[in-house]
């Protein structure tokens, strides 16, 4: 492998389970386009609201 890394498809509903178990952030990915961009920003921003409601 030449570039050292591996292209995958994931659904949103896994990726959010992901980022709200602190597997994942958004450092360890990039996206490859301008609408993944927004649904990754999306569930982090949705991930972030229900972590300070439930600091409240």
């Amino acid at each position: 492998m030449e570039n050292n890394l591996v292209h995958i498809a994931i659904s949103p509903n896994a990726l959010a389970t992901l980022i709200q178990s602190g597997t994942i952030h958004a450092a360890d990915f990039k996206c490859l386009n301008a609408d993944s961009k927004k649904m990754v920003w999306a569930l982090f921003l949705s991930t972030l609201k229900s972590t300070l409601k439930e600091q409240i």
